[in-house]
C-alpha cells in the first residue's frame, strides 16, 4: 500500500473532479478510436505512401488487420503532428500504456514496466544490464521513421524480457537509387516552458548509386521544475541541540507531515550524434553500420525550503512547529544527486531481400552510468565530498534469421541469437561531489573501495511456421529454447587494515529456458478476422540483483528468471476503410516473481536483504481501440484499457515475507485515450485527451505528494506549413492546468514552439 504525503504546491489546491473526467470519456469513446498512419516520410523531402504492416509481431512482414497479435505503428509523421519529446511520449497515447506524467516518468505496457519490454532500436537491445530498465531519454527522437509495439508475450522469438511485448524503434535511413545524387537536410529549433530547449540539425544524402550516407544532432535540455519534495515528522521530545523558530507555521499535510521544502530542479541536457552508412552490394542487398553516440547529465537544482527565520531560507536543525514539538532538518534531505549517462552504440546489418536472409551484430557499450552524492553537506551549495556510484555495461549481441515464405501452405522464420551481458560497477570517494573525477585518494586508492561485477551469455535458436490451411485459417506456432549461463560474478572490497582489495567470488550458473507459442486466426470475411493465441515468456533477473553486494544487502547468483504464462484473444474489424475496430483481452500468470527481502538473525533483528523468487501474479485486462475517418479533413480516435493485478505473496521463514495476497495497486485499472485531428492544406492540429485512474489503494489520502492520483488531461499541437521548407509548431500539455500527483509532483501547463526545415 502506498504512502500518501504532502501537498505539491502550497498555493496550488486545485482539484480535477474525476466524475467529470469519465463522463467526458464516456462520450468520447463513442466516436473515437487510434490512429495507425498509413503516410510515411522518409529522409529528406521525399514521401512514400507505407503499407499498414508489422515485421516485429512474427519476424515477417505481415498485414498489420491480419496477425494474431495487438500491433500499434508510429510513425514520423505521428510524431511530429504530437510534439513528443522522447520515445516514451511518442507511446504514451496507445491502448494499454501508461506513461508516468512525472519527470522522465517511465513507461507500462499491460501493467509492466520497462524491464519487462524488449525495447529494440535499429535492432539494437536498449535495456540497462544493470537493473533491465530503458532509459528513454537517451534515445534520439526526431531522428525515428517508425515505432512499432507488439503487446503480448514475445518471448518465442526475441527471448527474455519479452514478457509485455516488444518496442521496435527503425531510424530514417536513406536508400540508394539508381542514377540519383542527393542530399536533404532537416532540422528544428524548439523552445519550451522550464526552459527546455529541443534542437536537431541533420543531412541524408545519396552519394553515388550505391552508397547512402546520414548524419543527425540533437539536444533535448531542460532547467526542470521542483517534483520532489522534501517531509518530516514532528517528535515529540524536546531536542537537546538548538532550535529554529520559524517565520510562519510550517505547511502540513491531511496525514500529519510537514512540508519542509524540495531538492529544487530536476534538469537533464541530453546530446545525441547518430550517423550511418549505407551500401549496396547487389540488387536488393545491402548493407548498412550505424553508431549512436548520446551523452546525458542529471541533477537536481536550486533546493528550496519552506522553513525561513528572519526571511532566510534555513535547511538544518530543529523546528519548532508547535509547544513540545519539533521537526528535524538535514541539509543531507535537500541535495539529490548528480547523475552521468554515456552511450556508445555500434550496430552492423546485412539484408538479402531476395533470399530473404537477415543478419545484425551490435554493441551497446554504456561507457558511463551512475551517480553522485553528498556526504555530509552543511549548505545548500555544498560541493565537498561525496560518494560515486558508476555502473557502466556493455551489451554485445548477434541475431541472424532466415525466411521461407509461401512454401506451400507454410511460412517458416528460423534463426539463432547469441548475446551476452556485462556490468562493473565501481564505488568511489570524491573531493567533490558533483565532479565525478575528483576521486579521494586519501583512505582508499584513486578513491575506490568496492567493485560489483558479473556477465551472463545467451545461445538461442528460433523457429517459427504459418500453416494457412485454406482462406479462413492461420495457425502459427513457435518455439525457440535459450542456454543461459551467469560467470564472472565478484565482489571486491577494500581491506584498510591490511592494504589490500579482498575478493569474494561467486559461482557460475546454467539454465535452459523453452519459450512456446501458439495462435491461431480465423478470417470470418475480408474485413473481420478473430485470433487466439498463448505464449510463455520469461524474463530474466537483472544483474544487479544477481551479483551485487551493497551494505547489507547481499547478491544472489541462485535468483531465477519470472516466468508467464499468457493467453490473448482479439477481434479486428474494418468498415468501408473509414474506420476500424480492434479488440483483445488478455491473462497473464507469472510464477518465481522477484521480491525484495528482509532476513532476521535470531533474535530478530535484520541480519541482511536479498533478492529472492517468492510471488505469484495474475494480470488480466480487456482493451479496446477504434479509429474513424470523419471526411478527408478529420479524424477521431480513441482507446480504453481496463486491467488489474494480483499478487500472491508466499511466506518465507526469518523474514519479511508473510503469506497474503493483495491487488497490484501500480496498474491503473481503466485507462482512456482519445483525440480528434484535422489536416487541411498549410494546417495540421490535433487535440488528445488521456484519463488514467488512480494507482493506490482506495484507503490512501489523494491530492497530495506521495499519492498516485487519478487525472484527465488534454494536449493540443498545431502545425503551420509557412512554407515547402519551413514548419511552424505550436504545443500546449495539459491545456487546462490540472493539479496532481504521480507519486512526485507534476508539471502543471507547459508550452512549447519550435521550427522545423527540411530542404
Amino acid at each position: 500500500m502506498r504512502k500518501s504525503i504532502s501537498k505539491r504546491n502550497v498555493t496550488r489546491l486545485g482539484r480535477f473532479s474525476t466524475s467529470k473526467a469519465v463522463l467526458f470519456s464516456m462520450i468520447l469513446t463513442a466516436m473515437s478510436g487510434q490512429v495507425v498512419n498509413a503516410t510515411d516520410s522518409n529522409a529528406g523531402s521525399e514521401q512514400t505512401i507505407v503499407p499498414t504492416i508489422t515485421v516485429t509481431a512474427t519476424r515477417t512482414m505481415e498485414d498489420i488487420s491480419k496477425t494474431p497479435s495487438s500491433v500499434s505503428v508510429v510513425t514520423a509523421k505521428d510524431i511530429e503532428a504530437r510534439r513528443v519529446d522522447t520515445v516514451a511520449d511518442a507511446l504514451q497515447m496507445l491502448p494499454g500504456v501508461y506513461k508516468s506524467q512525472k519527470a522522465n516518468g517511465g513507461l507500462q505496457i499491460r501493467g509492466f514496466d520497462s524491464t519487462n519490454t524488449l525495447v529494440l532500436l535499429n535492432g539494437v537491445p536498449m535495456n540497462n544490464t544493470f537493473n533491465n530498465s530503458v532509459d528513454w531519454e537517451t534515445i534520439p527522437v526526431h531522428s525515428i521513421n517508425r515505432i512499432e509495439l507488439v503487446r503480448g508475450p514475445s518471448s518465442s522469438l526475441y527471448g527474455g524480457r519479452g514478457v509485455a511485448g516488444v518496442i521496435s524503434i527503425q531510424t530514417k535511413q536513406l536508400q540508394p537509387k539508381q542514377d540519383v545524387k542527393d542530399i536533404h537536410w532537416h532540422g528544428q529549433i524548439g523552445y519550451g516552458s522550464h526552459g527546455t530547449r529541443n534542437n536537431e540539425l541533420g543531412f541524408d544524402a545519396r552519394v553515388s548509386d550505391r552508397v547512402s550516407v546520414g548524419m543527425s544532432g540533437e539536444q533535448r535540455k531542460t532547467d526542470g521544475y521542483p517534483g520532489f519534495f522534501i517531509t518530516g515528522r514532528a517528535a515529540n521530545i524536546r531536542p537537546t541541540t538548538v532550535t529554529v523558530t520559524p517565520d510562519n507555521p510550517v505547511p502540513q499535510t491531511k496525514d500529519g507531515s510537514y512540508l519542509l521544502g524540495s531538492r529544487g530542479d530536476k534538469s537533464y541536457d541530453n546530446k545525441s550524434l547518430s550517423t550511418y552508412i549505407t551500401m549496396k552490394l547487389r540488387d536488393r542487398e545491402s548493407l548498412t553500420y550505424s553508431y549512436l553516440y548520446t551523452k546525458n547529465r542529471y541533477a537536481y537544482e536550486n533546493p528550496m525550503s519552506t522553513i525561513t527565520v528572519g526571511g532566510q531560507p534555513v535547511f538544518s536543525g530543529n523546528v519548532k512547529v508547535s509547544n513540545q514539538k519539533y521537526v528535524a532538518l538535514r541539509t543531507s534531505r535537500y541535495l539529490g544527486y548528480d547523475g552521468l549517462k554515456e552511450y556508445h552504440s555500434h550496430n552492423l546489418q546485412y539484408k538479402n531481400d531476395k533470399n530473404k536472409i537477415q543478419a545484425t551484430f551490435n554493441m551497446l557499450d554504456r561507457k558511463k552510468d551512475g551517480f553522485s552524492s553528498p556526504a555530509n553537506p552543511n549548505t545548500p551549495n555544498y560541493s565537498g565530498s561525496g560518494d560515486d556510484s558508476f555502473y557502466p555495461g556493455k551489451t554485445i549481441n548477434l541475431d541472424v534469421q532466415k525466411v521461407w515464405d509461401r512454401r506451400g501452405k507454410h511460412s517458416v522464420v528460423a534463426g539463432f541469437n547469441w548475446k551476452k551481458e556485462s556490468f562493473n560497477q565501481k564505488r568511489r570517494e570524491l573531493t567533490n561531489w558533483r565532479n565525478h573525477s575528483s576521486f579521494d585518494s586519501t583512505t582508499y586508492p584513486g578513491g575506490l573501495y568496492e567493485i560489483n561485477k558479473g556477465a551472463t551469455s545467451n545461445l538461442a535458436l528460433f523457429v517459427q511456421d504459418t500453416y494457412r490451411p485454406n482462406h479462413d485459417w492461420a495457425i502459427y506456432s513457435g518455439l525457440r529454447i535459450d542456454r543461459f549461463k551467469k560467470f564472472d560474478g565478484q565482489h571486491v572490497t577494500y581491506d584498510q587494515a591490511n592494504s589490500r582489495y579482498d575478493t569474494v567470488n561467486h559461482g557460475t550458473g546454467t539454465y535452459t529456458e523453452l519459450s512456446p507459442k501458439l495462435a491461431i486466426e480465423y478470417y470470418v470475411t475480408d474485413s473481420l478476422n478473430m485470433y487466439a493465441s498463448y505464449g510463455h515468456s520469461f524474463n530474466p533477473p537483472p544483474l544487479s540483483q544477481v551479483y551485487r553486494y551493497s551494505d547489507i544487502v547481499k547478491a544472489n547468483p541462485n535468483l531465477d528468471p519470472e516466468r508467464s504464462d499468457s493467453f490473448e484473444i482479439g477481434l479486428k474489424k474494418e468498415w468501408n476503410t473509414k474506420t476500424t475496430l480492434n479488440v483483445s483481452g488478455f491473462y497473464v500468470k507469472t510464477k518465481d516473481k522477484v521480491k525484495y527481502l528482509t532476513y532476521y538473525d535470531n533474535s530478530g533483528n535484520v541480519d541482511y536483504k536479498m533478492y529472492n523468487n517468492v510471488d505469484e501474479e495474475s494480470r488480466r485486462g480487456v482493451e479496446l481501440e477504434v479509429h474513424h475517418q470523419l471526411s478527408s479533413k478529420w479524424s477521431v480516435f480513441g482507446n480504453y484499457t481496463w486491467q488489474t493485478g494480483r499478487i500472491k505473496h508466499k511466506e518465507l521463514p526469518n523474514t519479511n515475507a508473510s503469506e497474503y495476497a493483495e491487488v497490484n495497486y501500480d496498474i491503473p485499472k481503466h485507462t482512456f485515450h482519445a483525440g480528434v485531428e484535422y489536416t487541411s492544406g498549410k494546417w495540421d492540429a490535433l487535440w488528445d485527451a488521456q484519463y488514467v485512474s488512480r494507482r493506490q489503494s482506495v484507503d490512501d489520502v489523494t491530492g497530495q505528494y506521495g499519492s498516485e492520483d487519478s487525472y484527465f488531461i488534454s494536449n493540443v499541437a498545431v502545425n503551420y506549413k509557412l512554407s515547402k521548407e519551413a514548419t511552424l509548431q505550436f504545443g500546449v500539455q495539459n491545456v487546462f492546468n490540472r493539479v496532481f500527483f504521480s507519486d512526485e509532483a507534476t508539471a502543471g501547463r507547459t508550452y512549447s514552439a519550435s521550427m522545423k526545415f527540411k530542404f
